[in-house]
This record gives structure tokens, C-alpha cells and sequence, in this order.
């Protein structure tokens, strides 16, 4: 296609509850901004058909209107990171395909989201591969809407790549710091001035 993002929809996940961190995580500053703004801001970058934040939290719906994103509500993000992704899927059913992140990846760039929408076509799901480590974003074309729409638990997408190994696209980024994504005290400590070791 001419344009690799056309009918494509981006699709930020954040409603988890960042159990390991004991508040939300996507909010706590990174260089200057709350963590999931640096997200955003990769993504406003790319000429995506539209974008889709999902969120059960108004702080973070606000900062996605704010960007010119559209806030969906999850009410039960309980359920799983399954729920966001078919809450996501749904709000934008017609799309030819999906790209979905992370709130978490203060370091993603825009150049890795177009790099990897290079790869982008109607037959296969393509993977970013840090270093030997798998990451996200993940882009699943529309021919993998059904399974999407099935998922369950707190898998996301990953059920669906294991299932598939052939019609997986691995693509190699070279500056495996915009891989990081922070889970853990720990792993926050270690971004939240800018510096990490791998």
C-alpha cells in the first residue's frame, strides 16, 4: 500500500492496575513527563487512521483526549489485558488492522512504529525483536479479528502468535532501549532520570 498506515488503528493499552508498583505507573514522571505521555507522543507522530486509548482511569482518558485520541472506558479491567484488546477491537471493528501498545515504553520512538509498519500486510502479525527479546508494539492484520475478539485472561495477543508461528514477521530494532517497558520499583528507579542498563 502507498500509505502503510492506512485503515490501521492504533491501540494504547492502559487500564492495568500496576500491582508491582503499588500506584499508576503510567503517570509517574519520566524525564519530565508522565510515562505515558512519551507513548503518546511517538504515536501522535505516525498518521495512524485513528488511535484508541484504553483506560479505566479519567486521568489517563483526559491526557488521550488531550492528544486528539480517543478515550475508551474499561469498566472491568479486572478481567485482563484480553478485555482492553477486545474492548479496543471493538470501538474500531471496520479497521484493516491493529497496532497495539504498551503505556509503559517511555523510550519508544516513531521511527521504530514506521519501521515496523513497513512490514505491515493483510497476512501476517508483526513482531519487534529487541536484542533476542520479543516486544511491543504488535501489529495483527483484520484477517486475525476473530481471535482478537476470543481472547481471555491476561495473555493479550501472545496466545494468538504462539498458535501461528508461521505467519509471524520478526523485525530487528537495532536501539533495544526503546524495548524497555517498567513493571517493577525496581525497573522504574532505573528510566525514571533517563539511565539504563540493559
Amino acid at each position: 500500500m502507498n500509505n502503510p498506515t492506512a485503515g490501521i488503528t492504533a491501540v494504547i493499552l492502559a487500564s492495568g492496575f500496576s500491582k508491582r508498583m503499588g500506584c499508576n505507573k503510567l503517570l509517574l514522571p519520566v524525564e519530565g513527563k508522565a510515562m505515558i505521555a512519551h507513548v503518546f507522543d511517538a504515536v501522535r507522530q505516525v498518521e495512524f487512521e485513528q488511535t484508541v486509548v484504553v483506560t479505566g482511569f479519567d486521568s489517563i482518558a483526559q491526557l488521550a483526549v488531550g492528544n486528539g485520541f480517543q478515550a475508551v472506558d474499561n469498566d472491568s479491567p479486572e478481567i485482563g489485558q484480553s478485555h482492553s484488546v477486545v474492548l479496543g477491537v471493538q470501538k474500531t471493528s471496520q479497521s484493516a488492522g491493529w497496532m497495539f501498545f504498551n503505556g509503559d515504553m517511555p523510550w519508544l520512538k516513531s521511527d521504530t512504529i514506521g519501521k515496523l509498519l513497513e512490514y505491515a500486510d493483510a497476512a501476517h502479525i508483526v513482531v519487534p525483536r529487541y536484542g533476542s527479546r520479543p516486544g511491543q508494539p504488535v501489529y495483527f492484520p483484520a484477517a486475525f479479528k476473530a481471535e482478537l475478539l476470543a481472547l481471555t485472561g491476561d495473555h493479550g495477543g501472545r496466545t494468538i502468535i504462539r498458535n501461528h508461528p508461521d505467519r509471524v514477521c520478526y523485525v530487528p530494532i537495532d536501539n533495544i532501549r526503546q524495548g524497555v517497558d517498567v513493571d517493577t520499583p525496581e525497573g522504574y528507579e532505573k528510566v525514571k532520570g533517563g539511565d539504563w542498563v540493559e
